[in-house]
């Protein structure tokens, strides 16, 4: 091998081959931040399909006959519903199959007509007559017990076999602490109506509860208002953000009648729940165009946020849904957001 030089570069290290250089471990390449997709919205409404199907469940016991306002229970909700020119049945009439169950129970089990009693018409497109008919031809029950959540299943029984895809619902009006037909009396049935209430919501079946007393305790209401939109019974309105507002009835039919044709109104087609949160501060991202006329952020005849993942039609535009509207497309851009990568 040869000698090193040992002139003026003596102090200088030996050069070392290729193969004798020391090997330096490689750095772990830099990826760049991954980018997610955020707050993607893409939905079309058609209201040339099925129409959705909603079912009235109304409580027929004894204390139905009670005094309520300048009425009674009974009297006020029927009104609120049947009146022709006002009422629930006459704004559902071209938008919804409507069915009707009046229910209530006398003695439980030990009736041989058995439990719960139950006043049906079938779920149907177009027979608002009919359900008007047999309301007007019911009154409350003497000695009626109130067999809630039996009633609650055989409610949603009917809707399931149904052959429809298009959403169902159950519009509960009650006056009074929910029993069971084991056990008619105390009333102590409220275990049984939740229950009742989350398995129709498994279904697929939303359910609203419209408390026609001060006889339906505050915290019971809530209770079933909770579970019939599938959430956590024990949660508040006002205190809890994810709890649902309980329904309390009006002692004017009129007014009563607003009321549920905004609870109805808006679960079908009023309330646009975007499937994912997009922040309420996109007003000017957000674009909805009902019948290829583009909608404004307007809380008079456009829409507004509700939260940050649903969104509300008002107004004319919202009547335009519930009436001869035929599609709306609701767009909200993706967002951005830059994450490590995995």
């Amino acid at each position: 091998m040869l000698q090193p030089d040992r002139g003026p570069l003596a102090a200088q290290p030996p050069r070392l081959l290729p193969s004798e250089a020391p090997i330096a471990l490689a750095e772990p390449p830099l990826l760049d931040p991954q980018p997610e997709q955020l707050g993607c919205v893409d939905i079309t409404h058609s209201y040339t399909s099925e129409p959705a199907t909603v079912l009235l469940l109304i409580d027929q016991s004894q204390s139905m006959s009670f005094a309520f306002g300048e009425s009674t229970r009974w009297e006020v909700l029927r009104q609120a519903i049947v009146e022709p020119d006002n009422g629930l049945l006459s704004a559902l009439d071209q938008s919804a199959r409507i069915g009707l169950m009046i229910y209530t129970g006398r003695g439980g089990f030990s009736n041989p007509l058995g439990c719960p009693l139950v006043t049906e018409v079938e779920a149907q497109f177009g027979n608002v007559d009919e359900v008007r008919s047999v309301y007007l031809a019911a009154e409350p029950m003497q000695g009626g017990d109130t067999p809630t959540g039996e009633s609650i299943d055989r409610a949603a029984l009917a809707l399931s076999a149904l052959s429809s895809s298009a959403p169902k619902y159950i519009l509960l009006a009650t006056d009074g602490q929910p029993d069971t037909c084991a056990q008619p009396k105390p009333s102590g049935g409220l275990p049984l109506a939740l229950e009742a209430a989350q398995r129709a919501y498994a279904q697929g079946i939303r359910m609203y509860t419209l408390g026609v007393s001060d006889g339906l305790d505050a915290w019971r209401l809530q209770q079933l208002s909770n579970a019939g939109a599938g959430k956590d019974p024990s949660l508040v309105f006002g205190l809890d953000a994810d709890a649902e507002e309980p329904l309390s009835a009006s002692t004017e039919p009129r007014k009563l009648a607003d009321q549920l044709k905004g609870v109805i109104g808006d679960v079908r087609t009023c309330t646009i729940d975007l499937g994912t949160p997009v922040g309420t501060g996109r007003t000017l991202d957000g674009r909805l165009v009902l019948d290829g006329q583009t909608l404004a952020h307007d809380a008079r005849n456009g829409w507004t946020f509700v939260d940050d993942r649903t969104v509300r039609i008002h107004g004319s535009a919202c009547d335009e849904i519930l009436g001869d509207g035929q599609r709306l497309e609701v767009r909200f851009p993706c967002l951005t957001e830059f994450a490590p990568p995995r």
